[in-house]
Parts: structure tokens; sequence; C-alpha cells
């Protein structure tokens, strides 16, 4: 038991902490969280079709739909996740989650574009607080060492659960129309919000810096250490922690200025080339001469390489620091170049593909783990949320350029194009990786 008055350092037992059950659960309830968003991200392209022939409107007149929700992303992650800087993680992902669930269950009971995108508009306001959260919350109980790890681990979550809705939608919308997969994708949020009011702990880092409740911070601490403490402990957490609005911290504070801009071209960069190229590459390819079941394996391959990509980039972020990032997106600034000089070879675009994935999709699980790992936690959540919601621009004006320029420019000229925003966020991350803040955050304390 440790002695009355003592000051115990909350960031020095997390760090000298071995991976354990309590840890384990934390990643478990993150990553169902992340499944269930990356259901509920995709749900309306999977719908799309049904709503569309069931409507009777035209492709391009349910576009809008899409970029309400990425709107409504936007919104969240950069209006709402600093409230959970000054509220806690795990209110920001359980309000969050009953917010984009309700949103999602009423979007069931649309009957026109408006209703739908305005219901999805809102879906995204809570998407978008509770994604930053659940990177704050992960970032928080890891030990430096294997932090952008534990966040590459739960966006393995988020990619399958926006792959199994595929496969849910395919079974469900024939049997019983395009309203069950809104139904299932409504439901499912609503009941693990409920369920981890109970079971999943607020950051015990946040608490510590809050100073408000150190009983709940002995608790906390004793299912992760398996140690008792006595009532008279003080918890303490020895970082920064400044009054006042977060963004202001974010960006003109402490030299971060700098800092986060860099960050913010990376994610603009990086989304734009990662979205440009999963939502084009089936069509560009088939229209290139290639067959559809090629075309369309090939797309799935990229996804595939952003898996092996996740839990690569991110175990090589932990050795190495951010210059891993730039080193991906450096690589796979050729290989985009040279899927337009494939010729037409099956073989070498699926392998180069492949490895695209890794380095480009990868690297932006890679961006969204730095993301959770260069802030200070006073403003973690914030400088998230920030990111992710800069970042939407580039996945929004990525498709909608791309869409131009397949028109108007051959295919070589068109993955010279593409390769531009992926070579952009080598740069940023190069000079991210070099900027003294971005080192000092990511610098791991001495264990003992």
């Amino acid at each position: 038991m440790a002695p009355t008055n003592q000051n115990i350092d909350v960031a020095d037992l997390i760090e000298n902490q071995k991976f354990n059950w309590f840890r384990i659960s934390i990643l478990v309830w993150a990553c169902a969280v992340m499944f269930i968003e990356g259901y509920d991200m995709q749900v309306v392209s999977y719908a799309a079709p049904s709503i569309i022939k069931t409507w009777h409107v035209s492709k391009a007149y349910f576009g809008p739909v899409f970029g309400f929700g990425l709107f409504g992303y936007m919104l969240g992650a950069t209006l709402l996740s600093s409230l959970a800087d000054r509220f806690g993680r795990k209110k920001l992902i359980v309000g969050g989650g009953l917010l984009f669930g309700a949103f999602t269950f009423a979007a069931a009971y649309s009957s026109s574009v408006t209703e739908l995108l305005s219901l999805r508009f809102i879906a995204g306001l809570g998407l978008g607080c509770s994604i930053p959260s659940a990177i704050a919350l992960t970032a928080e109980y890891a030990p430096s060492r294997t932090r952008a790890t534990s966040i590459s681990v739960i966006f393995i979550g988020y990619n399958i659960g926006s792959a199994v809705g595929g496969f849910i939608a395919a079974k469900f919308i024939p049997a019983f129309g395009w309203p069950s997969v809104f139904y299932l994708g409504g439901i499912a949020p609503i009941v693990l919000s409920l369920i981890l009011i109970f079971t999943l702990p607020e950051s015990v880092r946040f608490l510590a810096l809050k100073q408000g409740r150190p009983d709940r911070v002995a608790a906390i601490l004793a299912k992760l250490t398996g140690r008792t403490f006595a009532p008279g402990a003080q918890f303490i957490l020895r970082e920064e922690n400044q009054p006042g609005l977060p963004v202001k911290h974010l960006l003109f504070t402490e030299g971060r200025a700098m800092m986060t801009s860099l960050l913010w071209l990376a994610f603009v960069a990086s989304l734009f080339g990662h979205v440009f190229l999963t939502s084009w590459l089936p069509t560009v390819l088939e229209g290139s001469g290639i067959s559809l079941a090629n075309a369309v394996m090939t797309g799935a391959l990229l996804q595939a390489g952003g898996g092996v990509g996740c839990l690569f980039i991110g175990w090589l972020l932990d050795k190495r620091g951010i210059i891993a990032i730039a080193l991906a997106f450096a690589i796979a600034t050729p290989l985009t170049v040279m899927i337009g000089f494939s010729g037409g070879s099956v073989a070498l675009i699926m392998t180069l593909v492949f490895v695209l994935g890794i380095c480009i999709l990868g690297g932006q699980v890679g961006l969204n783990a730095v993301s959770g790992t260069i802030y200070p936690t006073y403003i973690r959540s914030t400088g998230a949320g920030w990111a992710f919601g800069v970042g939407r621009i580039g996945s929004i004006l990525g498709p909608v350029i791309g869409g131009f320029l397949i028109t108007v420019l051959p295919t070589t000229t068109l993955f010279m194009f593409a390769a531009f925003p992926v070579l952009c966020c080598a740069g940023a991350t190069y000079f991210l990786a070099r900027a003294p803040l971005a080192q000092q955050a990511r610098e791991a304390p001495a264990v003992s």
C-alpha cells in the first residue's frame, strides 16, 4: 500500500506497467467502438444503390448525402472534440455513440434525400466527436513505447467494421430492404454506449490532470497495477496544463503553430490521395482495359495492403518515430506513378497496389496515431479532432477532383497527378518529424 500523502506520478505507473487484462479490455472496448463507427461511416454507401432505385432519383442528386455526412463529421471533430478535454473522453465516446446511433436509426424512416442528408449530417457530428475521443483514451492508457501500435490496433476494428457492413448489406437489403442496415447501424451503437457507461473507465491521465476525483484515480490504478493506495495518496501528472480555449493552445502557444500546421497539411494531402485512389481506382483500371473482376479485386488488394500496413506502420512508428510515416509516403509516390506505366499487366498492377495500400493506408493510420500522441493530455482530444476534421477537406476534394480528372486526362498523367498529394504528405511528415515539439512529445520516459 502506498504511503499516505505520497505524490504518485500516474504517467510513471502507466509507463512501468506490463500489459494486462485491464489494458486489454480497454483496447477491446475501443476496438468495438471503432468497429461500429466503421460500419456507420459506410452504411450509406452500401444502401445507396437500393435507395436510388426505390426513390427514383439520380446519382448526382443523391451525391450530397455523402458530402453532408462528411461535413457533419468535420464539424463534430473540430467543434465538439474539445469537449472531451473539458468533460472527459468517456462522456464524448458514449454521447457521440448515442447521437450517431439515434440519427442513424432515424434515417431508416427517411422518405426523401433532404431528410436523409439532414439525418446523416447530425449522425456525422456524433461520429466526429466520438472517434478522436477513442483515440485519446487509447493513447492515455498505453505506455509511450507502444502507443502508436495500440491506436493502430483499434483502427483495425474500424476497417473490419467497414468491410463487414458490406457483407451485412448484401444479405439484409435483398431480404428486408435498405432500412434494415440503418436499423442495425442505429441499435448497435446505442446498445454499446449503454454498456460502456458501466464498463469503460475514464482516462486516468485526464482524471489526474483535473485533480477532482482522487478516489476514482485510485480505483482505476488499482485495476491497472494490482496495487492499493491509501486514501491520502496524491495523484499527479507532470504535464503542461493551461486554462482557456484548447484550440488557442493547439495553435498559438508553446511553439505549436508549425507542428499543428504540418500535421494538418499531412492529413489533407494523405486523405486526398487515399480517397482519390479508393474511390476511382477500379473505375480507372476497368476503363484502361482490365476486366471488371480484376479491377475490383485490385481495389480490394489496396484495402488488404492497408490492413497489413496498419500494424506494420504502427509498430515502425513506435520504433523509429514519425520519420517512418514520411518514408512510407515517399515509397508510395513512385509506386503510384508506376501504376500508370504498368502497361496493363494485371500481376504487376496488383503487386504495386498491394504495396501501395501498405504505405498509404498504413501511413494514414500512422497519422491518426500521431495526432493522438504529439499533444499533451489537456489538448489531446482537441488535437486529434482538429486533425481529423481538417483532413476531411482532402477526403471531400479527392473524389470530386478525381471524378473530373478521369474524364480529361490519360491514365499515365492521371496517376502522376494522384502521386502529387502523396509526395506532399511525405514532405509534411518529414518536416513534422524534425519539429522539436513533436520529437519531445514522442520521447518515452525512462523506465525504472
